[in-house]
């Protein structure tokens, strides 16, 4: 994955949504079911919405590309992403150093 396809990919995931549900989508032993269950529970997204969302955060992370994408998320200067967001992807960082 090049950092085109992570950066798109990102984008369906959503920053906050990513780093909101990281261990989830992390975990090796939660199911894909269950974290779009739990998506789907805690928020408005429609279930097509948490399938696409959970697929392209496990993409991610399969690739070997989660502490990047956390990165991007940290030096994000959009106001969409939010400063807790960007403090959260942070403290996850620490998990890599």
């Amino acid at each position: 994955m090049n950092d085109e396809q992570l950066m798109r990919n990102l984008q369906s995931v959503g920053k906050s949504c990513f780093v909101k549900y990281f261990d989830e989508f992390a975990s090796p032993t939660t199911s894909r079911e269950d974290v779009i269950k739990k998506l789907m529970s805690e928020s408005d997204y429609t279930e097509k919405s948490c399938v696409s969302r959970t697929s392209h955060a496990r993409s991610i992370i399969a690739a070997g590309l989660a502490e990047k994408a956390l990165k991007k998320i940290v030096s994000s200067d959009s106001p969409l992403v939010p400063r807790e967001t960007r403090e959260k992807a942070n403290e996850l960082l620490k998990m890599y150093n």
